[in-house]
């Protein structure tokens, strides 16, 4: 601790912990600003380069730094905070003698009526100190530089608050004061800040930059609090307890791949050694031609077909941008956990391959994470090699590792490398306590988001004040789509336009139907339409009955000498029903593909089905029909020979469409030209299509509608893949559509009720979503000033996601005598359950895995509160569980012997060929 402190500064504590050890404020602000030298040295170049820009240099900004991590605490010297002391522990011990010590010196500490919070003191403080220092400077400018200390607890106080707290301040004794002022003097001089504080006074610090600072001094706070790290010891010096603290943390360095080849060909081949002789196609070599013209970091979209290596491009963009750029790693964002499992080994690959100058840090963000088998296999504790062995980290010179410092559910985001769902950046989007944190961890890498056309309207409000924060932060972006609607490319591109440039910029996009198409967005916006080496598919698309007799005759018609069928339904209900009806009538496999099954199920299903049916085909079938639901649209790598598909919103169908003769291989002879045929559709009439149930809660009526009509007036019913793809979508997101003349009154009713849905939608995002970026001028205005649910709670995904509340259930069944998971889970198949006293590790975990979502109807919000509380209630006691930290707080239902349970009076039963089967109550009509 540095000799220069006085008793009362001293005296005044910071932490204490459970066996009444403590630490004076002063040595943990010491603690804080030395550890912010390594946070600033993890840093990429991109962040500190934007940070030096504004701040005067990379000295200036460093300083600023350590100066606001060495200050961040200074609201703790008050009494409010003091008397905190008084309170007697839980175990009943007593703290009182750190006010008395306090007391000693001279301080008063009394009972606070209203106490302030010591971030909001601070931030008061703060403020005070700069404008009595610099009395001519703009307020504004000591606020912004204040709110940094007042937020360091992820929340600012409002002006209101502010306003209210300060005039209990009067009544403060001097002492308080004049220590708070040593406190900030003493740390202006010990870390250099002196030497700048009159630039940063004399114009206001921009809002990214106030963002960015909070979230390092967060990070510093959160590392100099750990008293494994830094031990309530004062007989080591501060630069001693730091370089001994930072030995111990061992934070990764930034991701920093080499300079690669120069040839698309070569770099292609370096970053996918697995693909034997390998080569960029057309799509892929124009991709990395747009990433390496790039002069400024900026938006990159992507629109290929299904199936081009969308990704590969990406991640070779990826490459190319953070080593021009200096971004850190890399952010890859899917629709759903279900596309992130499997991405987040893909990823990993791809660094194994990419040559960097140290190892880096990789995490897979979503609420199941812990639950993934790859990634349990890299925590810290199931590693098989010590990290600082030499030969291990000559092994991981080019991968990346799970750090346990990133293993925090705030923490994750902050890892060199994310694969995650795109709630994890969306997040970034919305009002929540550490918002800052997201911010910090997005804009320090190149962020990739992947089938951005599922982003509906609710959602795109968020990814677009996302898109302009990254915009501010000069985060290179890349968004891709196989079937992305005009209007959507060009909002997304103006959101990222207007975040760089200001609030005014504007896009230019050219109208056409250019595809594949790159879209880059720097100073303006630059498209590049690719020639397709993809030799055109001609689809025939033709309606068929909703009947499953027809089905039945379609199926065994068109493949008497083999072939493998998709069929995809709207819902899971009319999936189950299909598939219940062509098991028992067709001589050949048939498989079930739904989210209904047990997570374990699900995984092993869809990763037999790629096997299988995907790119190599060495296990495929002669026959085999696959019935499933949305899963098969959403980055499963199938082909099937013949498809059969529910009417979908023509984007989403064309997805659909894209596992239709995907890969170039023999099709039997029936099968030899793409044919999809198009269910769904109960009757027609002279207004339209009448969909059939189920189908239309799905999708809106009027998306259903447009496809509906741009598929009948295709010439000959043929659609030619992928060159008709942008022309359908585009007609079909039309603003204005022309309905075939019997059908515009309905037609223009759907879409005036789709219009009103769409602006109720974004009224509801904007809610809790965070102020633009040129419109925010601090912490305090619209970013962190209003706090919401935490967004990684179960609820909290709503608010990104404008859907009802899912109940996610562990799934448990009878047995003899006991209870047991369910069979074909994997390991643990059959397994007894100890109802008494929580199961152990591995066990706990195969328990957690074992989760399914309850259908919709069981979560409608006027009776979600009484299914919680049914399986609040099980037949058996399952308290014990609670002490697990997999199964604390998870909801589980119970199965008989057989397979069976009921919920708010519906039967339900479950086997592992079905799934989870919802049956209609007594009198209606069964559940979609």
């Amino acid at each position: 601790m540095l000799n220069t402190w006085s008793g009362p500064a001293r005296s005044c504590w910071g932490k204490t912990n459970a066996s009444g050890d403590w630490l004076p404020v002063v040595q943990h602000l010491e603690d804080a600003a030395g550890v912010m030298d390594e946070v600033w040295a993890v840093q990429p170049r991109s962040i500190r380069s934007l940070l030096s820009d504004s701040l005067g240099g990379p000295h200036a900004a460093s300083t600023f730094a350590r100066f606001l991590a060495g200050i961040h605490d200074v609201g703790k010297i008050s009494a409010d905070f003091a008397h905190k002391a008084r309170f007697s522990r839980p175990d009943g011990t007593s703290t009182s003698y750190l006010c008395d010590q306090m007391e000693r010196q001279g301080f008063v500490i009394t009972a606070p009526q209203r106490p302030i919070p010591h971030g909001a003191m601070g931030q008061m403080h703060v403020q005070d100190w700069l404008l009595s220092r610099y009395p001519d400077a703009p307020r504004r400018c000591a606020r912004n530089i204040a709110s940094i200390v007042g937020g360091h607890h992820g929340m600012n106080p409002t002006d209101g608050d502010i306003e209210e707290m300060a005039s209990g301040l009067d009544q403060e004794d001097d002492l308080w004061r004049i220590t708070r002022d040593e406190v900030v003097d003493t740390m202006a001089t010990h870390t250099g800040a002196d030497a700048f504080l009159g630039d940063w006074m004399r114009s206001p610090i921009p809002v990214q930059v106030q963002v960015l600072t909070e979230a390092l001094v967060i990070m510093a706070d959160w590392i100099a609090s750990s008293e494994s790290l830094f031990p309530y010891d004062l007989t080591t010096s501060t630069p001693d307890r730091v370089r001994r603290a930072t030995a111990q943390l061992h934070l990764p360095r930034p991701w920093q791949p080499l300079p690669g080849p120069n040839e698309a060909t070569d770099l292609f081949r370096r970053s996918f050694p697995s693909i034997p002789h390998g080569k960029p196609n057309a799509m892929q070599v124009t991709a990395i031609e747009a990433a390496e013209a790039m002069t400024e970091p900026g938006l990159l979209v992507i629109e290929a077909p299904m199936g081009q290596g969308k990704t590969e491009a990406a991640l070779m963009c990826a490459e190319v941008l953070a080593l021009k750029f200096g971004q850190g790693g890399v952010f890859f964002g899917l629709p759903t956990m279900a596309t992130s499992n499997p991405m987040f080994p893909r990823v990993r690959q791809w660094l194994d391959a990419v040559p960097t100058t140290d190892s880096s840090s990789i995490t897979l963000a979503h609420s199941k994470a812990g639950l993934n088998e790859d990634y349990q296999q890299l925590m810290p504790w199931n590693a098989h090699m010590d990290v600082h062995d030499d030969d291990a980290a000559t092994h991981r010179e080019a991968s990346a590792i799970v750090h346990e410092w990133f293993l925090g559910r705030k923490r994750a985001i902050l890892a060199n490398h994310v694969v995650g769902t795109i709630d994890q950046a969306l997040f970034a989007g919305l009002k929540a306590k550490h918002v800052v944190l997201r911010h910090l961890g997005l804009a320090s890498k190149v962020v990739i988001i992947d089938e951005v056309h599922a982003a509906d309207v609710y959602m795109r409000e968020y990814l677009k004040v996302v898109l302009e924060w990254l915009g501010a932060y000069r985060t290179p972006v890349i968004l891709m789509s196989a079937t992305l609607p005009p209007a959507q490319r060009h909002e997304l591109a103006q959101a990222y336009s207007r975040g760089r440039h200001g609030g005014s910029a504007q896009v230019t996009l050219a109208d056409n139907d250019d595809y594949p198409l790159m879209t880059s967005v720097v100073d303006d916006a630059v498209q590049t339409g690719v020639s397709s080496t993809t030799a055109p598919r001609r689809v025939a698309i033709q309606h068929m009955g909703d009947s499953l007799d027809d089905l039945v005759t379609l199926i065994e018609e068109r493949t008497s000498e083999g072939g493998c069928v998709g069929i995809i339904r709207d819902t899971v209900a009319r999936a189950q029903e299909t598939f219940d009806v062509l098991e028992s009538r067709l001589d050949c496999e048939v498989l079930l593909v739904h989210s209904r099954f047990l997570a374990p199920q699900r995984a092993r299903r869809e990763a037999d089905l790629v096997r299988r049916l995907g790119r190599s085909g060495e296990d495929r079938p002669r026959r085999i029909v696959v019935v499933g639901t949305q899963v098969l649209e959403q980055s499963l790598d199938v082909d099937f020979d013949l498809l059969v598909s529910d009417i979908a919103p023509m984007d989403l169908l064309l997805q659909r469409i894209g596992r239709l003769h995907r890969h170039d291989r023999p099709r039997p002879a029936r099968l030899h030209d793409a044919a999809c045929f198009i269910t769904g559709i109960a009757d027609w009439q002279d207004d339209g299509p009448l969909f059939s149930r189920g189908v239309d809660s799905v999708y809106t009526e009027n998306t259903l509608l447009r496809t509906s009509a741009l598929l009948s007036a295709l010439p000959d019913s043929i659609a030619t893949v992928p060159q008709d793809i942008p022309r359908l979508v585009r007609e079909a997101y039309a603003e204005s559509f022309p309905w075939p003349a019997t059908w515009t009154t309905r037609g223009e009713k759907a879409d005036e009720t789709a219009h009103t849905s769409h602006s109720k939608a974004v009224s509801r995002a904007k809610t809790f979503r965070v102020a633009d970026p040129y419109v925010a001028s601090s912490l305090m205005k619209g970013l962190t000033d209003t706090s919401t649910v935490d967004p990684e709670n179960s609820s909290g995904r709503a608010t990104v996601r404008d859907t009802e509340d899912s109940i996610e259930v562990i799934v448990i069944q009878e047995s003899d005598g006991g209870h047991r998971l369910p069979s074909d889970i994997g390991e643990f198949s059959d397994a007894e359950l100890p109802l008494f006293g929580a199961p152990d590790g591995a066990l706990a975990r195969a328990i957690a895995s074992c989760t399914v979502s309850l259908p919709r109807s069981l979560s409608n919000p006027w009776d979600i509160d009484k299914t919680i509380q049914e399986l609040e209630s099980p037949p058996i006691d399952l308290s014990s569980w609670q002490s697990s930290p997999w199964l604390r707080g998870q909801l589980v239902l119970v199965l008989d012997a057989e397979g069976h349970s009921a919920l708010l009076g519906h039967p339900i039963r479950y086997d592992s060929r079905r799934g989870l089967i919802v049956e209609p109550s007594p009198g209606k009509e069964a559940l979609a």
